[in-house]
């Protein structure tokens, strides 16, 4: 039992001891690390505001590294585009150096950013009011013992982004992020190292299919011709989804345009059809305002979508004009010319299929003197009625002739009787036969009528087909032509489409 205590009790004094050498171990290195601290910013003197290299005519080089998070938002309007970055700048100070052996093998430290000289990098594309976000990142930044400075901070940025739209929704944009010194040319700053890469890229539900870039760039301004400022010029490709204008916006313009086919099936007599034209103009302004409103206001280039709308209201306006023609010969009321009546009817109406009476009769426009000839007219009524008081009276005449009249004297020509006049029976027959003469004029004249009325809507019908038949011809010739500059060939260079540039 004795020797199994004293076992008992040694584990625990070593257990013990372990313990209290790891304690002293982290005591040591927390006071190393105070001490490193006091002998670089104390002793040294150590200025943050003094550029870190011991000679003066050495430059500073910067490595800068660009790590795409998410793009949050492409504002076509504004010309704007927000990313969330992960950016990494990496220098020498060689005032920040030490000997690890004096500090046990202390190696590497962290600070704030705000303690140590920081290069005065910012965005030069920014559109935000100032580069402070950028400048004064509050974070860690990782110090080595042979002056490299580690300095990484996640940051979201706005900058400018040209957007050409003009092919959207169907477009791929091309944006620049400009980061360079903002005070000090080549000769103090540079950046010789570079590196983009977009592995930790999050999905978007509005642009896929993205690359990246970067170029590093040395440029003289109109302000300083002696000095030479080099800048890092990262690219971003991006490409745009067009399911969703398809569905909100093409798709509904498509099929409300297509309600303009209706209005030539639609008959004249309804009175509807002009109105349907107005109500789908109506309807596609209304669509033409949105896509207007997400748009820029610049004359550069007009959207693919704004110039399908544009000539899909063109189209519209041009088949309500038609009706309203089609609508003007269907009420027309006069003889149809001859060469109208001989391309529509008989030469159109066959070709698109439509059967009229392509075949005049040319009694149409002699139907009154038809019925003229069936009623007698006043005249021939007094002439029925002499010829009867002429039949009545004869036989008068023969019994009071006298004999030796008709035998010595036979060569006289009889006397003249004196005509009967008509009694109120006659005068009635007159009148009636005067009145039907009158609504056999009025019923010829109506006949006639709508047998012109009738060839004019032939004509009209022959007309509304035609139209019908070009309006579709030009609709699809229209999408042709759009479709063509949908897909024509707006691909970015192939060196811009590569994953990542590595210098």
């Amino acid at each position: 039992m004795v020797g199994l205590n004293t076992s008992g009790n040694m584990a625990n004094f070593v257990m013990l001891t372990l313990l209290l050498l790891i304690a002293l171990k982290e005591i040591i290195a927390s006071d190393e690390s105070y001490a490193l601290l006091e002998d670089l910013f104390e002793k040294k003197k150590y200025n943050k505001y003094v550029r870190p290299v011991l000679n003066e005519s050495t430059p500073v080089n910067i490595r800068m590294e660009l790590y795409l998070s998410q793009i949050n938002d492409v504002d076509e309007k504004y010309q704007t585009i927000t990313t969330m970055i992960w950016l990494t700048q990496r220098w020498t100070d060689e005032y920040l150096k030490w000997d690890p052996a004096q500090y046990h093998n202390l190696s590497e430290i962290r600070l704030p950013s705000h303690l140590i000289w920081l290069p005065d990098t910012v965005l030069y594309n920014t559109r935000e009011t100032s580069n402070d976000q950028l400048m004064q990142l509050k974070t860690t930044t990782i110090i080595k013992n042979d002056g490299s400075v580690d300095w990484s901070a996640p940051i979201t940025l706005i900058s400018q982004c040209s957007v050409n739209v003009n092919f959207y929704p169907f477009d791929g944009q091309t944006c620049f992020l400009k980061f360079g010194s903002w005070q000090h040319d080549a000769k103090y700053i540079d950046y010789p190292g570079f590196y983009t890469d977009a592995a930790m890229y999050q999905h978007n539900g509005e642009w896929d299919t993205f690359q990246m870039e970067v170029q590093r760039n040395v440029k003289i301004y109109d302000c300083c011709p002696d000095k030479k400022y080099p800048d890092l010029t990262f690219t971003i490709i991006l490409r745009r989804k067009p399911l969703f204008y398809v569905v909100n916006l093409i798709i509904p313009c498509a099929l409300i345009s297509a309600m303009s086919i209706v209005e030539f099936i639609l008959p004249c007599n309804s009175g509807e059809k002009v109105s349907l034209g107005i109500t789908v103009l109506l309807s596609l302004t209304v669509f033409m305002l949105v896509v207007a409103e997400n748009m820029p206001a610049n004359s550069d280039n007009i959207p693919i979508i704004a110039r399908y709308y544009i000539v899909t209201i063109f189209l519209v306006s041009f088949s309500t004009f038609m009706t309203v023609m089609v609508l003007n010969l269907h009420h027309r009321r006069y003889r149809v010319p001859n060469w109208i009546h001989s391309i529509f009817l008989g030469g159109l109406a066959p070709a698109l299929c439509i059967k009229v009476t392509n075949r005049r009769r040319k009694s149409i426009y002699n139907s009154r003197n038809q019925h003229f000839q069936l009623v007698p007219t006043s005249s021939t009524a007094t002439t029925y009625l002499d010829q009867d008081t002429k039949e009545e009276s004869q036989p008068q005449q023969n019994n009071t002739t006298p004999s030796h009249v008709q035998t010595g004297t036979s060569y006289l020509a009889p006397m003249p009787q004196p005509r009967r006049t008509c009694d109120w029976k006659d005068q009635a027959i007159v009148d009636t036969l005067t009145n039907v003469r009158f609504l056999a004029q009025r019923f010829a004249e109506k006949d006639r009528e709508e047998e012109m009325a009738n060839e004019w809507q032939d004509v009209a019908k022959v007309m509304d087909r035609f139209f019908l038949c070009m309006y579709i011809v030009c609709v699809v010739v229209m999408d042709v032509i759009i479709g063509m500059q949908i897909f024509q060939d707006h691909e970015f260079p192939g060196d811009a489409l590569q994953a990542g540039t590595t210098v």
